[in-house]
């Protein structure tokens, strides 16, 4: 698997994949049961069966706990070129932090340090399993002992969620005592360790590597920017109307730099509204009995003959059209 591979999809499938593999267990099981997005994403709805079916092909309660031992080092490859980056250790771990979406999309990561404890403080989803976290941990203890040669260890570490393995369990894997229902994930270590020089120097190929992994961080960063707009696009619709103002309010940004950042992506802000207006149109004709009148309502148009036109320019039939043969076609279904 070259660095490419390993950057389109390492958000959350491509290492859990590579660990089952690593330990003996084929993941084609896994994939059968879970649905990813088109980019070869875990939508966040699918977390739970995702992590469950994984636990239940190694025999393992405690499934990211686990797989953490059997990760793949070549997975590791593209955080030890952001390291090597770095005359020191603290410098490559600064240096690599900045590629934590990379990891995880929406994660973030801060190294707080006084002169005889660092915090490594990772701020994940808060609908994220405990298991990812907790392989997360596991696979970032091994790879920092590694480039420091065996000098990194934990002092303790904190964890978000409230229930998780038992005392000992978390003693074996991370040599250290966990603490649970803290605020975020938290790595805390003795700061020395940020002083210590890394033995391996940048290469013109790490510098390769580092050029397409910020490639990819700012296709990732556009591609969660379009996924924020849609959310609230959605959520704004259900209160009665949606505008590119009222978007760039909520995200917090300014009107003009929001329309640039969606240009560099490709979209247009009225592209991704009318999008959802069409595919909430077209569920709400075929999978209820709401009369026209209140789809155009819940569409966001404020005339019935707007929202006709519109449809009929979308799929090229009108809304009544699309709904009388809609349900022609499932009775068909039904009936063979």
């Amino acid at each position: 698997m070259n660095m490419r591979d390993l950057t389109r999809d390492m958000a959350l499938t491509r290492p859990v994949i590579d660990a089952l593999q690593a330990c003996g267990v084929d993941p084609a099981a896994l994939l059968a049961r879970i649905s990813l997005s088109e980019d070869g994403r875990l939508d966040g709805e699918h977390q739970a069966v995702f992590w469950q079916a994984a636990g239940e092909l190694c025999g393992e309660e405690h499934v990211g706990l686990f797989l953490s031992r059997h990760l793949p080092s070549i997975q590791l490859q593209w955080l030890q070129a952001l390291f090597f980056s770095g005359p020191t250790f603290g410098a490559g771990l600064r240096h690599a932090l900045r590629y934590m979406r990379l990891l995880c999309e929406s994660a973030e990561a801060q190294l707080e340090c006084d002169t005889a404890r660092a915090r490594l403080r990772i701020t994940l989803p808060a609908n994220m399993p405990r298991h990812w976290s907790e392989m997360l941990v596991g696979v970032l203890v091994r790879l920092f002992a590694s480039l420091s040669d065996g000098s990194f260890s934990l002092h303790e570490v904190h964890f978000a969620h409230a229930e998780g393995a038992s005392d000992e369990y978390y003693q074996a894997a991370y040599g250290c005592p966990v603490y649970l229902g803290a605020e975020a994930c938290v790595l805390m270590f003795d700061a020395s360790v940020l002083a210590r020089p890394l033995r391996h120097v940048a290469t013109p190929e790490l510098r390769m590597h580092e050029k397409l992994l910020r490639r990819r961080l700012m296709e990732a960063e556009r591609q969660q920017l379009v996924r924020q707009v849609r959310e609230l696009i959605a959520e704004l619709l259900a209160d009665g109307g949606v505008t590119l103002e009222q978007v760039a309010t909520r995200l917090d940004m300014p009107v003009r730099r929001l329309r640039e950042r969606l240009a560099m992506t490709g979209v247009r802000f009225n592209d991704l509204a009318s999008d959802y207006r069409c595919r909430l149109a077209k569920e709400l004709l075929l999978n209820t009995d709401e009369r026209i009148e209140v789809i155009v309502e819940r569409t966001g148009f404020s005339e019935p003959s707007t929202f006709y036109r519109a449809f009929k320019r979308w799929v090229g039939q009108t809304p009544v059209e699309f709904r009388k043969n809609g349900r022609k076609l499932a009775d068909v279904g039904d009936f063979r």
